[in-house]
């Protein structure tokens, strides 16, 4: 029996990772849910529609979702899990690229966590994030709710009124390959590799024709322009794709091109016009994301910065999981046979009898005497923090619908 579930259990380890997760494509493109979203009831109702209404002012005039959300159970998931899906799943997030931040705040396990996406990842950095939070969190540690919602609300209104909102260029098709639906998904993934990547942009430009110039011109112009925020802060990688000209081109800066060789480009230049040719533009851009990404983050790994683990979107495949499986199987026959062949048969002894020689023991005296005694004390933690915000500090994170949030948790 035991050897059965052994077995069943290497299967499930090995089987697990090869499941689906969620298309970012079938997210929902509106919200869902209002800005403000109290299953806890910490709020009385007149509290809830004025504080709803400031909201949507807020988010409203500066272009982004303000959103504050106090479910009754996390269902599990950490806090930082918790609101990053509820963000993604609700659709929260003002334009294409879905810029907001979302305040999470669970009475159960005295959760709380903002999930930060799109370019508020950039306007809300660790720093940020902290001089907000040291705000309101001793506010809700007090109990006083409605004042901590506001101060995030206010302290966050603040910080939106002085970013810069000078555009980070990670798709411009100028030559229509895509469709309004196509465009937003390959926009949010090259947005969330760049991210997660955290050292450089992966950009997609198309043209209609490149009009002379050569392709790195008319990418380093663009980038040289003023327009483009990120300026010298990110290296940079980008598809050029020449439509009058049928050519697709990858351009790296001179900080770039140390770890994106001449091989890598050519295969990413490759891969991009064939399925180009096949009519798959969606798809040869998003592909040119996910192949840029495993070279930053190989290269990552080899200067010994810290990688992230990725997210995204994983397709199952049955071969894989009948190889998986007959590997598991000779594992786990493999180590239980081992510890099989370890054992020692021995008969089995209902008394001690045959373990001490008879009448060998002798007991004169026996008394309980109090030596000392040791105390320590270990101090209760009341607050923790994890994660971190998005830009610089390359603390971003992909939700499980494969989108790169920053953000922090902790206890209240």
């Amino acid at each position: 029996m035991k050897k059965g579930f052994s077995l069943l259990l290497a299967l499930l380890l090995l089987a697990v990772p090869m499941l689906g997760i969620a298309d970012i494509s079938e997210l929902p493109t509106e919200r869902l849910m209002p800005l403000l979203v109290d299953e806890g009831n910490l709020l009385t109702d007149e509290e809830e529609i004025a504080f709803l209404a400031e909201l949507e002012r807020i988010s409203s005039e500066q272009k982004c979702d303000v959103a504050v959300v106090i479910p009754r159970t996390l269902g599990g998931k950490s806090a930082t899990a918790f609101a990053d899906d509820y963000y993604d799943l609700n659709g929260y997030g003002y334009g294409s690229t879905k810029d907001g931040i979302l305040l999470m705040v669970c009475m159960e396990e005295r959760d709380y966590a903002t999930s930060t996406a799109g370019a508020a990842q950039d306007w809300f950095d660790d720093a940020t994030l902290y001089n907000i939070e040291n705000a309101f969190v001793p506010l809700l540690s007090e109990g006083k709710y409605l004042e901590a919602f506001e101060t995030f609300a206010t302290r966050c209104e603040r910080v939106l009124n002085n970013v810069d909102r000078r555009e980070v260029l990670y798709l411009d098709d100028a030559a229509g390959f895509l469709n309004e639906t196509d465009r937003n998904v390959v926009l949010r993934t090259l947005e969330s590799n760049s991210h997660v990547a955290g050292i450089c942009d992966i950009v997609v430009l198309t043209v209609p024709s490149l009009g002379g110039q050569s392709a790195s011109e008319y990418a380093s112009g663009l980038f040289s322009s003023g327009v483009y925020r990120h300026g010298s802060g990110y290296d940079k990688v980008a598809l050029v794709v020449d439509r009058d000209a049928g050519m697709c081109y990858c351009v790296t800066d001179s900080t770039a091109n140390r770890y994106f060789t001449a091989d890598n480009c050519a295969s990413l230049e490759q891969d991009a016009a064939t399925m180009l040719s096949n009519g798959d533009a969606a798809g040869a851009f998003r592909q040119f994301a996910s192949s840029a990404y495993r070279i930053i983050s190989a290269f990552n790994g080899q200067n010994g910065s810290p990688t992230v683990e990725r997210h995204g979107v994983q397709i199952f495949s049955f071969f894989r999981f009948v190889i998986a499986a007959f590997v598991g199987l000779i594992v786990t026959l493999n180590v239980t046979n081992a510890l099989k062949n370890q054992l020692k048969s021995v008969k089995t002894q209902s008394e001690a009898a045959n373990y001490f020689v008879q009448n060998s023991l002798h007991l004169t005296e026996s008394q309980d005497l109090y030596l000392a005694r040791h105390v320590t004390s270990t101090p209760r933690v009341t607050e923790t923090r994890s994660g971190g915000g998005g830009g610089h500090s390359g603390g971003s994170h992909f939700s499980s619908s494969g989108i790169s949030h920053g953000g922090h948790s902790g206890k209240f």
